[in-house]
C-alpha cells in the first residue's frame, strides 16, 4: 500500500499527522500541498480512491477529462482510471480512503456494480456543508476504529463502516448529482467500451458495430458532446496506458508494444511518435 501511495506522488513519510495502513487493502491519509509531488504524467489507478477535499483547489485530468477540484468536493476514482495532476493551491488540504478490489469484494456491498459506472462517469461532486461535516465525522469515526489494533474485530468494524459510508455519504451523493444530469448515453457507453477494449481495438468501426450504429454517426455523436473525435479518444486511451507504462514499469518498450496489442515495436514507436512527438525511448529519457 505505502507502494502505491508513493506512485500517486504522496510523499507518506511526511504527512502531517499520523496515518492509518491496513495491509496491501486499506489506507487512511490526510495529505497537503506540500506532500503532493506534482509530476504531470498519467497515473493509472490500481485502487479505489476516496477524496475530500477541505480546502483549497486543483487542477486534474481524469481519463483525459479535465476538472478543478475546489473545495468542498468529493472525488471518487475506480481501479483502472487515470489521473494526471496539474496545479495545486498552497492551502490545499484532503482526506483519502484507499481500498484495494478485493478489499472492496471483501466486504460485498449489493449493487456495487449499478453504482461503478455512475461513480465513474462522476468523479468530482461538489459538497455543501453539511455534507462537508459529515464526511469529516466519519473520516474521524472512521480513523478512530482503525487505530484500534487492540480490538479483535477491527476489521469487521471497518468493513460495516465503510458500507455505512458508502451507503449514506458516496451513493447518496452521486445519486443526487446523476439525477441532476443528463449526459449522453451514447457518449458515456462509447467510453465504457473504449476503456473496456483499446488495448485490443482501435478501430471506430468496432465500437459503431457494438453499438448498432454508423462509424459516421458515432463519430459526429461524440464530436458534437465532447469536443473530440472518437479517433481521438480512442488514441488518447492508448497513449496515456502507453505513457504510464514507459513512466512506471520496468518493462521493455517491445514489451508495452505487446501488452498494447501492437503487430511490433516499431509500428508502437511510430503511432507514440506521431501522438506525441517523441518515441518511446526519448519519452522513457525525458
Amino acid at each position: 500500500m505505502k507502494n502505491f501511495i508513493s506512485k500517486i506522488n504522496i510523499d507518506f513519510e511526511h504527512l502531517p499527522i499520523d496515518n492509518i495502513v491496513v495491509g496491501d487493502d486499506l489506507a487512511i491519509i490526510a495529505h497537503d500541498a506540500k506532500n503532493l509531488k506534482i509530476s504531470h504524467e498519467p497515473i493509472k489507478i490500481e485502487k479505489a480512491m476516496i477524496t475530500v477535499c477541505t480546502s483549497g483547489c486543483c487542477s486534474v485530468k481524469i481519463n483525459l477529462a479535465e476538472y478543478e477540484v475546489e473545495s468542498p468536493m468529493l472525488v471518487t476514482l475506480l481501479p483502472g482510471q487515470f489521473i494526471e495532476v496539474g496545479d495545486v493551491s498552497a492551502n490545499f488540504c484532503a482526506y483519502t480512503i484507499i481500498t484495494s478490489k478485493r478489499f472492496i469484494d471483501m466486504i460485498n456491498i449489493p449493487g456495487w456494480q449499478q453504482k461503478y459506472v455512475t461513480m465513474y462517469n462522476n468523479p468530482i461532486l461538489p459538497l455543501n456543508s453539511d455534507s462537508l461535516m459529515a464526511l469529516r465525522i466519519f473520516f474521524s469515526i472512521l480513523y478512530r476504529a482503525a487505530s484500534n489494533t487492540d480490538n479483535p474485530f477491527r476489521l469487521q468494524v471497518i468493513e460495516n463502516l465503510i458500507r455505512v459510508f458508502y451507503y449514506g455519504g458516496v451513493s447518496e451523493e452521486h445519486r443526487q448529482m446523476t439525477g441532476a444530469t443528463n449526459k449522453n448515453s451514447v457518449v458515456e457507453r462509447f467510453l465504457e467500451l473504449v476503456h473496456e477494449h483499446y488495448r485490443e481495438e482501435r478501430m471506430i468501426s468496432y465500437y459503431a458495430d457494438r453499438m448498432c450504429l454508423t462509424p459516421k454517426y458515432l463519430s459526429k455523436i461524440v464530436k458534437d458532446n465532447t469536443g473530440r473525435p472518437a479517433s481521438e479518444w480512442i488514441e488518447n486511451y492508448i497513449i496515456l496506458e502507453a505513457r504510464a507504462m514507459l513512466q512506471n514499469s520496468d518493462m521493455t518498450i517491445q514489451q508495452i508494444a505487446q501488452s498494447l496489442n501492437f503487430p511490433n515495436q516499431s509500428f508502437f514507436g511510430k503511432y507514440f511518435k506521431r501522438a506525441t512527438g517523441m518515441s518511446p525511448k526519448q519519452y522513457r529519457q525525458h
